[in-house]
C-alpha cells in the first residue's frame, strides 16, 4: 500500500471514530434528558426570564399566566442545585402570595 492509501484509511477509521463516540454521547444526552424534563431550561439565565415574567403578569393582574410561570420554576428547580435556589424559593413565594389573593 502506499503512503497516501494508509493515510487516507487511517483518517477514515479516526471520522468513524469520532462519530461512534458522538452518536453514544448524544443517546446518553437523550436518554437523560427524557428522564428529566427540565434540563434543558435549569440554568439562571432562563429561570431568570421566567421570574421576572410571572412577577410581570402578577403586578399587572394577570393571575393565571404568574401563576403558570411560577409554577414552572418551582417545578423544573426542584431537581436542580444551589445555583438556582433562589429562583424556586421566590417562585414559591409567589405561589403563596397568590394563593393568598384567592
Amino acid at each position: 500500500m502506499t503512503r497516501s492509501v494508509r493515510l487516507g484509511l487511517a483518517v477514515g477509521v479516526v471520522a468513524v471514530m469520532l462519530a461512534v463516540g458522538g452518536a453514544i454521547t448524544f443517546r446518553r444526552f437523550v436518554r437523560h434528558a427524557q428522564s428529566d424534563p427540565g434540563l434543558l431550561y435549569r440554568d439562571p439565565a432562563t429561570l431568570a426570564k421566567v421570574l421576572q415574567r410571572a412577577r410581570d403578569a402578577e403586578a399587572h393582574g394577570d393571575r393565571p399566566s404568574a401563576i403558570v410561570g411560577y409554577r414552572f420554576i418551582a417545578a423544573v428547580g426542584a431537581g436542580g442545585d444551589s445555583t438556582i435556589a433562589r429562583y424556586v424559593a421566590a417562585a414559591r413565594a409567589g405561589l403563596e402570595r397568590l394563593e393568598e389573593k384567592r
